[in-house]
């Protein structure tokens, strides 16, 4: 029996999302301005971008990235769980545009969302989760 309460502990711990990069959010775009805010402004902000390159008219780019993943909670079932495997999938990406000045030019976002794998559970069949949400969708 205990056996089986560690696997349980462990399939929920499992069942964390997980996440690389910097989630920059549109509410933290309205803090930069094109025509005022600067490159050091950015940083300070949001921190280290996941690319920066400089171009030959002295201009620089960052890229901040970002992508999260949450498992299907039917992945963790004993046996069948592979049958299941896969789960939501959310990305960013933030580009910046600044000048010779490192004065911000513009700003572009992109985001996606998937699932990948099979999921038997209903939108809205796990608790807390809204009607219409997919399965596994992070929240």
């Amino acid at each position: 029996m205990k056996r089986v309460h560690a696997l349980v502990v462990a399939g929920i711990m499992l069942a964390a999302c997980v996440s690389t990069g910097v989630d920059v959010k549109p509410e933290h775009l309205s803090n930069f301005l094109p025509g005022f805010s600067t490159l050091d402004e950015v940083t300070a902000q949001l921190g280290p971008p996941s690319s920066r390159a400089t171009l030959r008219d002295g201009s620089t780019i960052l890229v901040y990235s970002f992508a999260a993943s949450q498992p299907h909670p039917e992945s963790f079932i004993p046996f069948i769980g592979p049958l299941f495997a896969g789960g939501a999938i959310r990305t960013s990406t933030v580009l910046f545009e600044f000048d010779q000045n490192g004065v911000l030019m513009s700003q572009r976002r992109t985001t996606s969302s998937g699932v990948s794998g099979m999921s038997v559970l209903t939108p809205g069949a796990l608790p807390g989760t809204p009607p219409g949400t997919p399965p596994g969708t992070p929240q």
